[in-house]
Order: structure tokens, then sequence, then C-alpha cells
């Protein structure tokens, strides 16, 4: 039987290895292909790209689950992961032009593409190492897609962002994660653990630094400071540029006094 078939294909195993290859190669041609490309171009091969990955994904896991809920996509299908629910955003920039929102929702996209998509390609679901090649083709497609909208956001000229931004970001993170206490909850049935954004347990056992050894406070603890992190990481450069500002303002303002 082939490697690539089957349930049993580790992390970092040569299917996962050989996905992974194949996401560098796809992020580097798209971005190569796209980065001068206008804004709204970039949202709509996003916005188009994750429609498909969508319909893929509801058919698939809806046919794959048939004798068990009868053709229903199943709840933890459903698209409230830090991934997924970047389909929600992208139409909202795509299909209606408010500055201020879309600004609002960039500067979380920004970072999270980034970072979940890269995540999500290291640390790929079950179902995408050992389901047949379409779900696995549009699990990695689509998270390679995620990566090239962020990078585009980087090196785009379009949007200057601020520390405003950086800020902005952080309050949604903090509203996201309510939202995802709060749909675990409300879509939890009794038998099936949700685990939406993975605020209930890391997204794989095993993970060095985020694991439960330590009970599930530790955990969020981990994650969140490990969000954090991240976020601050991508924002170093407006971090850096305003502090910068600030601390020159005094001596300009000294220079003009003695003046």
């Amino acid at each position: 039987m082939s490697p690539f078939l089957g349930s049993n294909n580790p992390l970092f195993g040569l299917k996962h290895f050989v996905c992974i290859g194949l996401c560098i190669v796809l992020i580097a041609a798209l971005f190569l292909l796209l980065r001068k490309k206008s804004f709204r171009t970039m949202c709509g091969v996003f916005f188009y790209c994750g429609i498909v990955s969508e319909i893929v994904k509801i058919f698939y896991y809806s046919h794959t689950n048939e004798a068990k809920y009868g053709g229903i996509l199943p709840k933890t299908d459903l698209p409230f992961h830090l991934c997924s629910i970047q389909i929600i955003f992208i139409t909202i920039l795509y299909l209606f032009h408010n500055e201020k929102l879309n600004r609002f929702l960039l500067s979380f996209m920004r970072p999270s593409c980034l970072f979940g998509g890269i995540a999500a390609i290291l640390i790929p679901t079950a179902s995408a190492r050992n389901g047949g090649w379409i779900i696995t083709t549009q699990y990695f497609g689509y998270h390679a897609i995620l990566v090239v909208f962020s990078l585009y956001l980087y090196a785009s000229k379009e949007i200057e962002f601020k520390l405003s931004d950086y800020l902005n970001c952080l309050k949604f993170l903090l509203v996201l994660m309510f939202f995802a206490f709060y749909i675990n909850s409300i879509l939890y049935d009794g038998t099936t653990e949700m685990n939406f954004m993975y605020v209930i347990s890391p997204p794989q056992d095993g993970l060095p630094f985020l694991n439960k050894n330590q009970g599930w406070f530790v955990y969020v603890l981990k994650y969140a400071t490990l969000i954090i992190t991240c976020v601050t990481l991508s924002y170093i450069v407006p971090i850096v540029k305003s502090i910068k500002e600030k601390l020159g303002k005094p001596a300009v303002e000294n220079t003009e006094t003695n003046e």
C-alpha cells in the first residue's frame, strides 16, 4: 500500500514532509505571482479560494460522516477555528468597503493568517494526514493561501500598519477568545468535545510547550502568551518606530525652545 494512503501518517512522516515541501513551493510561486497585484485582486483570490475550500470540506465531511450524521456536516467542522474563520473576514473585505472596519480586520489577519497558516501546515489535523487526496489538498492548499495573503500584507505598500493596528489586533484576539469559549460550550453535545481555536486542549498530544501537563489553566496561559508573542513580533517594526518617534519628540521640542 502507498505510504500516502491509510491511517498511519504521523506528524513529520513521509506524507507530511511531502505536503510541507509542496506548500513551500506553492507559497513561493503564488507570492511571486501576486505580490504586485492590487489589494482588491488579492482579496478576490483569497475569497474564491476560500469558497472552493469550504465547499470541498463541507461535501467531504458530510459524505464521510453520512452513516453517523445522515449527510449533516459535523459540528466540529464548522468554520470557527482561527484559520477557517478567516473566510468570514475575507468575505467582509471583498464584498463591503468600510475602510475603518476593513483596517480593523486586516490588523488581525496580518499576523493570524501567517502564524495560523504556518502552524496548521506544521501541525496538521489527523484527517488531513490520513484522509484522501481531496481533503489533504484542500487542507494544505487553503493554509498555504493564508500564508500568501499575509505575506502580501507585509510586502504591500498600499497599507502602512501602525502601533494602533497592533493594539486593535490584541483587542480582537481578546474578543475571539471569549467567542471561542462560548461557541465551544454552545455546540458541546455531551459526547463530542468541541475545541475551536484550541482553547480547550492542544491541537495535538505530546507537544513540547502547548500541553496540559500542568492542567488546563496553565495551558491557556501558555497558549495566550505564545499568541501575544507572535503578534508582537509581527508588529515589531511599527512598535519600534512608534517608540523612536515618542523618544525623539522631546528632543525636537527642546531644540525649538532653545532657538
